[in-house]
């Protein structure tokens, strides 16, 4: 059998640096200890001269010898050896004196501290900063050292591994970790749970770990999905941004249209059915538009291998569009189904869908809040004539009528504020639409 790639001496392995920074990790304690603390690599990375070893050494013999000469300080020792022989005895009798370690180059290095500096204290040690912070010095430490090391050349090859880079970061300091990160020319794994550290990598690079129901884990590169085009590529790396790569971390995913379904569907379902969607491992995504294909194709054997439900309306159309936009035909969407997704489609928009008797007043209370008191008046008006009676011509007549004053209102006020506004309201309703409790049914068997 032919051999592949060439023969790797042990000698170059052994010059090839591997670097581990688990999660929880004492960033403090590592930079004070020398063994482990990236400052004293990156001082001996610098290979300062001999020369300026030789002045620095004499600097503190000199400062050394000023010390240990105080008339305090003498004192003090004399003190200390006379007590150290009364208590140990002749027979085990041993002098005590003061003074500073041996005045050598590596007793400077481990005696060099890190002071920091802000527009509110100057030259402060690091135990007095957050540990984020702490957290970003030790790897702005380390990103330098290793960059010396690629400009010296004596390094076969370096990798970095990061468990859970974001642990105590703002999150604007995890954006800014990652850009430095890309910006370095060291091999750097990461592993993550952050939407925003997932925001700043490139979709090329990520490799998603998903636990199957057997328990095993199913690992994959998402930009190698068989079924992604260029196009689709393109598309996910705009869109997978810090509110909408959620779906990467769920246990399951709803895909949505739009902020309406986002804020309103979740309220819903802990009113109506008594659960809370997240604490399931559902979570809801909103695609802000009606592009379900590119998500889709996502969620299949070899890529996300999670359960994602579609919810759409029938007649899929934007909900920023004008008018006069033609919707497209939402069933088409069903071809989408697979072992891993499942396309649930209401009859009407989203906001139409959502009127019945059991749900008009929390949109009587939405209204009355937003300031719409015709509409207010209308809706009491309609529900009373429905509590009173139930004439199936005149109920659907009602409930048209309603869904009308709804949907116009909601467009008035912003289907997103229309909807944030209603969720406060949420827990007057009894029902949800019948196409949302399958998806929500479905995705938790």
């Amino acid at each position: 059998m032919d051999s592949i790639g060439e023969t790797v001496r042990f000698g170059d392995l052994s010059s090839y640096l591997v670097v581990n920074l688990p999660a929880l990790r004492d960033v403090e304690a590592d930079l004070r200890q020398p063994h482990h603390s990236p400052l004293v690599r990156l001082i001996e990375a610098f290979d300062v001269p001999d020369a300026e070893q030789e002045a620095l050494v004499a600097i503190l013999t000199d400062a050394n010898a000023e010390i240990e000469a105080s008339k305090t300080i003498a004192e003090i020792a004399q003190a200390i050896d006379s007590s150290f022989k009364a208590v140990s005895g002749p027979a085990f009798e041993m002098g005590a004196t003061l003074g500073l370690s041996a005045a050598t180059f590596q007793a400077i290095i481990r005696n060099l501290k890190i002071l920091l500096s802000d527009h509110v204290l100057q030259s402060f040690e690091p135990s007095r900063n957050g540990l984020g912070m702490n957290n970003i010095l030790y790897i702005a430490i380390l990103i330098e050292y290793l960059k010396r090391r690629i400009s010296k050349a004596t390094t076969a090859g370096q990798l970095l591994l990061i468990e859970e880079p974001e642990a105590h970061l703002h999150p604007q300091l995890q954006a800014s970790l990652l850009i430095a990160l890309e910006q370095t020319k060291v091999q750097v794994i990461l592993s993550s749970h952050s939407t925003q550290v997932t925001s700043q990598a490139p979709f090329a690079t990520f490799i998603s770990l998903t636990r199957r129901a057997d328990a095993s884990i199913a690992a994959s590169t998402l930009s190698k999905t068989p079924t992604l085009d260029a196009n689709d590529i393109a598309d996910l790396e705009r869109y997978l941004d810090a509110t909408k790569n959620n779906l990467l971390f769920a246990r399951k995913v709803m895909l949505v249209e739009g902020p309406a379904e986002l804020f309103l569907i979740p309220a819903l379902a802990e009113a109506v059915l008594g659960i809370n969607l997240e604490r399931l491992g559902i979570s809801i995504t909103s695609i802000y538009g009606v592009h379900f294909e590119v998500y889709s194709k996502l969620f299949r054997a070899g890529g996300l291998e999670k359960k994602c439900a579609i919810v759409a309306d029938a007649d899929l159309k934007p909900s920023d569009a004008d008018d006069d936009v033609d919707p497209l035909d939402g069933h088409a969407l069903t071809a989408l189904n697979s072992d891993f997704v499942h396309v649930f489609l209401g009859e009407t928009t989203f906001e139409r869908e959502l009127v019945c008797l059991e749900t008009l007043n929390m949109f009587i209370e939405t209204c009355r809040t937003l300031g719409a008191p015709n509409i207010t008046a209308d809706l009491e008006a309609a529900r009373d004539e429905l509590d009173d009676f139930i004439v199936d011509e005149r109920e659907a007549e009602l409930l048209e009528e309603c869904r009308d004053k709804v949907l116009n209102t909601a467009k008035r006020f912003g289907k997103a504020r229309f909807a944030q506004v209603a969720s406060r309201f949420a827990n007057e309703c009894t029902e949800l639409p019948g196409y949302i409790n399958d998806a929500i049914e479905w995705l938790q068997v």
